[in-house]
């Protein structure tokens, strides 16, 4: 009893105690985190200001900088598009004048009238000629009539396309064919009809010059105040030029498009020919204000502007940060690639920043707000904490003295009852019914001593059973072992020929197998093979499959039938679709010949006299097992004598690495450890690709059988006299 009373007094003033100093410093914690938190908030508030404020100003900016440059990037793809299908107007104009001239026996000579000025603001055919031509010339005539069938197409292209102010096709002979609305402008004030000097026009000469199609600068229309741009396509036949198609296009469109630009206030858009002058622009006024011979921006002053249109002008996208006319702006660029010009979009700084002000002004009001109410706040806990701490202390003290007498009890009889087991007795009851954590723990120890009991008989079945599995596997190695040829040199009476092979399983017992044997005086056999799987069923599979091989060999049998019948053999009964690969050789030993037959398995490798090593590409037949009805194919190697034959499984090129990487080892790794040194004996040779394998697979696990074989052929040698 005094025990009892000594432990429930410890923890009565345990708990008092515990409860007692962690209010204590929960409370002192507390008070001076809420003194620091209203102390470092006001500071806190000016650190949130600018981290907002960079953050925000950063956001906003690449934001802005990603819609400028999708609105930039769309605005000169609308553009192009225009200008695409401009061009593309001309060059089906000079598609078809090719053909015209290049097949002129398929087209019938057709008129073409001269400009009607009764038509005029009608769409209409027409024919002008340079001054030096003579339109009574025969020549003219013939050309004008074969020509002409090109109107219905420049009517078509010109109907087609709302900008198009004319299309034509001028000759290198002197006159155009032309299809346009204004068929009274072609003639003086006296009423006579003017001469077209075709030849001497910009995009004539251009797309001459250039032999493809040619884009005019931005001009005046030569009749109408409208801003228009002219595309040449030269027109060749057998490589002879014969004219160029021609077309203007009025650029309303393109000043439409830039007026629709719009981000927001401080927005502007404007476009830069090749040259770097401004073409068209929403700047009425100022640097990248559209005035007549506009200055070339590349050369401006500004560096800023001046390396902007320099990337600009040489077709780059962008973004750059210039001050125009004073007003710090952000500029993306685009390329219109049909003509070398840029569309061009600038925002204004204050605008792009216009909402971080916004957001921070809002920011510092509602943490004013908070800060008052936070001291507030941090008032009342610090009275309520200090009734808590006094009401907590009278709870813990009455718990503390219920909770010792509820726990203490139950604790000591576990105890004596633990105490009370020992040596092999590991029975265990408890009756007790406390309900709490104690009665659990009494129930897990009973069920871990029942358990404890149970692993023990368990344990010992499983040992005995382990003992004999042990046993049995040991005596299957053995038996294996003593399947296969173990004695070296094999056949020491025999100077023809050196071989030999060894096999490392994976496990106690393996799936691959070798074999040699004599089928007669000079003829020797040679097997290796790889079972499908490990373990016993592949060691059973494959003493089955060795000795259905080799009775089949000694029956005389070529390498090709063995296979062939030892296939069948395995088919007529292999419920567990089990297979076998297998290299069969049969070398005669008076010559040198071998042949041999592939059952899916590894190249074999050959060395020459005074060679290498090299990999023998044979021709694989099917596995073995794996299908009924295949007929193996045989080859023929000429073995000459210091010729060698090295053979293996699969475990070989397939071992895998120690390192990292995990990579395999190869038959490139596998040839230059038997290149080593071509010339050592067969043993020799083994024990340097065993060694390459062990450096190279280092610490990793055996995951597969490895087999080789190995032999030289010396030739038969005349017994001296």
């Amino acid at each position: 009893m005094s025990k009892k009373r000594s432990l429930g007094k410890k923890i009565l003033w345990a708990i008092i105690a515990v409860v007692i100093g962690l209010l204590l410093v929960a409370g002192i914690i507390f008070f001076l985190t809420m003194k620091k938190a209203s102390d470092n908030m006001a500071g806190s508030n000016r650190i949130l200001s600018e981290t907002i404020r960079e953050q925000s100003s950063a956001y906003l900016t690449g934001e802005s900088q990603l819609r400028m440059m999708e609105l930039a990037e769309n605005k000169a793809e609308i553009a192009d598009a225009l200008f695409f299908e401009f061009e593309r107007g001309v060059c089906t104009a000079a598609s078809v004048a090719e053909q015209i001239y290049s097949h002129p026996e398929e087209y019938a000579a057709r008129s073409v009238p001269l400009p009607d000025p009764e038509r005029d603001g009608e769409l209409t055919i027409q024919v002008l000629y340079s001054a030096q031509t003579d339109p009574e010339d025969p020549a003219i005539r013939e050309e004008l009539g074969l020509i002409g069938n090109v109107q219905d197409v420049l009517m078509s292209v010109n109907a087609s396309q709302e900008n198009m102010a004319s299309i034509y096709v001028a000759t290198e002979s002197g006159f155009m064919v032309q299809a346009d609305f204004i068929p009274a402008k072609k003639f003086d004030e006296s009423g006579n009809l003017m001469p077209m000097e075709a030849k001497e026009r910009p995009w004539y000469e251009g797309a001459a010059r250039a032999g493809k199609p040619f884009f005019t600068p931005v001009t005046k229309d030569a009749h109408t105040p409208r801003l228009a741009i002219m595309c040449g396509v030269p027109v060749y036949c057998e490589e002879q030029l014969m004219g160029v198609a021609g077309a203007g296009m009025y650029l309303d469109d393109l000043e439409d498009l830039i007026k629709s630009v719009d981000l927001g206030e401080g927005s502007n858009a404007c476009i830069l020919n090749r040259r770097g002058q401004v073409l068209f622009s929403t700047y009425e006024e100022g640097t990248l204000a559209a005035v007549t011979d506009a200055p070339d921006l590349r050369l401006s002053e500004d560096e800023a502007l001046a390396e902007m249109t320099r990337n600009a002008v040489a077709g780059k996208p962008g973004v750059s940060m210039l001050t125009l006319d004073g007003v710090p702006s952000y500029a993306a660029f685009a390329p219109m690639k049909s003509v070398g010009w840029s569309m061009i979009v600038f925002l204004s700084q204050e605008t792009v920043e216009a909402p971080t002000n916004r957001l921070l002004v809002n920011i510092n009001e509602m943490t004013e707000r908070s800060l008052q109410e936070s001291n507030r706040y941090i008032r009342n806990a610090n009275v309520l904490l200090l009734i808590l701490l006094g009401l907590s202390v009278y709870i813990a003290l009455i718990v503390s003295v219920a909770l010792s007498n509820h726990v203490v009890k139950p604790i000591r009889q576990l105890t004596e009852k633990v105490g009370a087991m020992q040596g092999d007795d590991l029975d265990f009851t408890w009756e007790t019914d406390t309900g709490d954590e104690t009665q659990l723990l009494a129930t897990s120890f009973q069920s871990l001593t029942q358990r404890m009991k149970e692993y023990i008989r368990e344990n010992e079945v499983i040992t005995a059973e382990r003992e004999r599995i042990s046993t049995e596997l040991s005596l299957a190695t053995r038996i294996q072992a003593s399947m296969l040829p173990s004695i070296f040199p094999p056949f020491p009476e025999r100077a023809e020929f050196d071989l030999y092979a060894l096999m490392d399983p994976a496990r106690e017992v393996g799936g691959d197998f070798y074999d040699f044997f004599l089928v007669d005086e000079d003829h020797l056999c040679m097997v290796i093979a790889d079972v499908s799987g490990k373990g016993i069923p592949a060691a059973l599979f494959m003493m089955a499959s060795k000795i259905i091989i080799q009775s089949y060999a000694m029956m005389g049998r070529q390498p090709g039938e063995i296979l062939t019948r030892t296939n069948e053999t395995i088919c007529s009964n292999n419920q567990e679709e089990m297979f076998v690969t297998a290299w069969v050789g049969i070398l005669e030993l008076s010559t040198g010949r071998l042949i041999a037959a592939n059952a899916g398995h590894e190249y074999p490798a050959v060395k020459k006299p005074d060679g290498e090593f090299a990999l023998v590409k044979d021709k694989h037949g099917f596995v073995i097992g794996g299908m009924s009805g295949v007929a193996y194919k045989e080859y023929e190697l000429q073995l000459e004598p210091g010729s060698k034959v090295f053979v293996y499984t699969d475990g070989v090129p397939e071992a895998m690495g120690g390192n990292d990487a995990r990579e395999m080892f190869g038959t490139e790794r596998m040839l230059a450890a038997l290149n080593g040194e071509p010339e050592a004996p067969p043993k020799q040779i083994i024990a340097r690709v065993r060694g390459a394998l062990e450096n190279f697979v280092k610490d990793a696990e055996q995951f597969d059988d490895i087999t080789m074989l190995c032999i030289e052929y010396r030739g038969r040698t005349e017994p001296e006299d």
